[in-house]
């Protein structure tokens, strides 16, 4: 990884993270705050700034707090805005299996994201940049399944209609990717059309992996993805349906990287390590982990990886430096914690 960190080239200065009790936002905070920014972030509940204050006690002089209770409430980031210098939303909605589509994930994908950047054009002409978390689900046609011999970029976006993401007989899981669609084009129609003060970077993980649980009875998706082939819930290797994945550490430092950099303005970033399988994981888990063995499935050990689409990180790394960690160390380091909560 790059030393820039070191540089503290934040400090004097303030940003606000939304949703800053999530699985990524945890990462997106400590990527700025050990580059001496002071970080304002909101959370739901005082619980949640609690819980940010633990996570984060060496920097808790840096950090501070805003109540916003739903995304979607008109003016609800006025205050969190007014006195920042940049903005980054990584709040949005992860559910897959909801009630009504439309209400319940699209919506509240789109107007969560138009109420911070309408916030910040009403209250602070001084913010330059606002980066938004998005998605590999905004850019994946899943409709084409593993697609062989395809090579993701840039400059594909899922084709998933609003009408087909609204209608209930579209399963959430397609719904949401859908969402995450819509809402990072509306940002961009936002800038182009209103012509604010500053511009937008978006940046789409795909499978996000790595270490940051905390305590095993209330996992987040992406660790309870990987907790359940070490706990002996899982007796065969899952079928694989996202192709790709990236280090929850390495999408917190592009977040950062992002807001720094001024080739990064108007631009959205692939932000994924490499392909993966559930297999490979399972290989990892039962090489490095032996008191593992017998809880994890062993599939069919080294299979060779599927003909299915490839994805091209190769924006990411020539604008903005980066260099991802490989899937054997996320796994690694995830399951190592893992182990250590267990065992405390």
């Amino acid at each position: 990884m790059s030393s820039t960190t070191a540089t503290k080239s934040g400090a004097g200065k303030t940003v606000l993270i939304t949703g800053g009790s999530g699985y990524v936002a945890a990462e997106v905070l400590n990527a700025f705050l050990s580059r001496g920014y002071n970080v304002r972030t909101t959370v739901r509940s005082e619980a949640s700034a609690e819980k940010i204050n633990k996570s984060h006690s060496k920097y808790i002089d840096q950090l501070s707090f805003v109540i916003v209770k739903d995304l979607q409430t008109p003016g609800g980031f006025d205050e969190a805005v007014k006195g920042v210098d940049g903005v980054i939303h990584t709040a949005s909605p992860f559910f897959l299996q909801v009630e009504n589509n439309e209400r319940d994930l699209i919506k509240p994908a789109i107007n969560g994201t138009l109420e911070v950047l309408k916030s910040v054009q009403k209250n602070n002409p001084d913010v330059k940049r606002v980066v938004i978390t998005s998605s590999f689900a905004s850019i994946v046609d899943i409709f084409q399944g593993g697609r062989p011999g395809y090579t993701y970029t840039e400059k594909d976006w899922n084709p998933t209609t609003y009408e087909m993401a609204a209608s209930q007989e579209t399963p959430g899981a397609i719904s949401y990717c859908a969402a995450k669609t819509f809402a990072e084009k509306a940002a961009f129609d936002f800038v182009k059309e209103n012509k604010p003060n500053f511009d937008i970077t978006t940046i789409c993980p795909p499978m996000i992996y790595g270490p940051g649980a905390t305590d095993l009875k209330h996992l987040n998706t992406s660790a309870a993805d990987i907790y359940r082939l070490i706990n002996g819930s899982e007796k065969t290797v899952p079928e694989t349906n996202f192709f790709s994945f990236a280090d929850v550490r390495d999408v917190g430092e592009v977040h950062a990287r992002a807001y720094e950099s001024l080739e990064a303005a108007g631009q959205r970033y692939l932000c994924a390590s490499s392909g993966y399988t559930y297999q490979q994981v399972a290989d990892i888990i039962r090489k490095d982990f032996p008191e593992k063995r017998d809880l994890c499935p062993e599939g069919t050990p080294n299979a060779p990886y599927p003909d299915v689409y490839k994805v091209d990180n190769s924006k990411v790394k020539k604008d903005l430096g980066m260099e991802f960690r490989p899937l054997q160390t996320t796994i690694h380091d995830m399951v190592a914690q893992f182990i250590a909560i267990e065992k405390a």
